[in-house]
């Protein structure tokens, strides 16, 4: 009896769009417009280099306006317009399957389609500990070079078991949104892990809307969507855990995805099981995740991508706006 393997009917373009369609769905962070898709971050993803650099201009001096006047020989003398540069790291990415590990759906109807979703929830995953951990690396920046401005923290390394101040609540919440002063208005979003996300839906904290355009709920809390994510930080201390949640703005996150030259293959291996056969899957990729208002100074990364642990290394960025134009807050607590 004849027998269809994925490389019967894999075709690259479909393949890589079914992927690439996938991992888009599957990222939360995205689909709360925490992390939005960029054109032009996509053309440099698919071009050369590997550092973007990203112009911009900032805001006015906040500077009391001329008063006119009927004098000729008055005249306003006009303000500057400064600028700076964002800098952004594209990420090159590779991954690969055996064909054996994916046998089970060629039962499926459409075969292809469920090995592509399978990979596109793999790099969705990938795409968000990638920025969680520039988060990370962002926050470890700002403690250590802009005296902790954008964060808030309740957490302690005490004994005993947590008190109620130290745990998340409304007002640990709006103590970190006010860290953007009367800019706190452009955050939309929160980012936390399941356990503080439990604690709240234990206290009847969270409610849920329905998405407009999907369907679906979505959970909020105080206003802000919940994103629920294990990949935000628990560290153990000698005797608590810290963890760190995230309040976002929409566009927080710039996101760009570019195909590179070959970005899927198949490979058979024909001497493989004593001769039997075996299909390797290789799926590539190169992202630009980056948050808005920062430099990726690269000055602590060994290869041409950063890796995780890169990421998340606070030397490795640097503050470029100032605290307002930023929006993204965080806050510590223990539980």
């Amino acid at each position: 009896m004849a027998t269809t393997r994925i490389a019967d009917i894999y075709e690259p373009t479909v393949f890589n769009q079914g992927v690439d369609e996938a991992s888009t769905a599957a990222n939360a962070f995205y689909a709360s417009s925490v992390m939005q898709r960029d054109g032009q971050l996509d053309e440099f993803a698919s071009g050369a280099g590997s550092v973007v650099e990203l112009p911009y201009y900032k805001p006015l001096a906040d500077v009391e306006p001329n008063y006119s006047s009927d004098d000729p020989t008055q005249h306003s003398q006009p303000e500057k317009m400064t600028g700076g540069l964002q800098i952004a790291r594209k990420a090159f990415m590779n991954q690969s399957w055996s064909a054996m590990d994916l046998a089970r759906e060629l039962a499926l109807k459409d075969p292809l389609d469920g090995v592509t979703q399978k990979i596109g929830v793999y790099w969705a995953t990938q795409i968000q500990r990638r920025t969680i951990q520039s988060m990370m690396g962002v926050l470890a920046d700002n403690q250590a070079n802009d005296g902790g401005d954008m964060v808030y923290s309740v957490a302690t390394d005490e004994t005993g078991e947590p008190t109620a101040s130290e745990k998340i609540s409304g007002e640990a919440v709006l103590a970190a949104k006010q860290t953007m002063g009367d800019a706190a208005g452009k955050l939309s979003g929160i980012a936390m892990h399941s356990v503080l996300k439990t604690s709240l839906q234990a206290q009847n904290l969270i409610e849920y809307e329905r998405d407009p355009e999907t369907g679906l709920l979505y959970p909020m809390y105080l206003g802000y969507r919940v994103i629920e994510d294990d990949g935000m930080p628990a560290v153990q201390g000698t005797n608590r855990l810290t963890y760190t949640v995230a309040l976002f703005g929409q566009g927080a996150f710039l996101w760009g995805y570019g195909e590179p030259e070959n970005a899927s293959a198949i490979d058979r291996d024909e001497s493989s099981g004593n001769g039997g056969g075996q299909e390797v899957i290789y799926t590539r990729r190169q992202d630009i995740i980056h948050p808005v208002g920062f430099q990726f100074t690269g000055s602590s990364v060994a290869a041409q991508s950063a890796s995780l642990a890169e990421l998340a290394n606070a030397a490795n960025w640097d503050r470029s706006y100032e605290r307002k134009n930023i929006p993204l807050a965080f806050l510590q607590v223990n539980g």
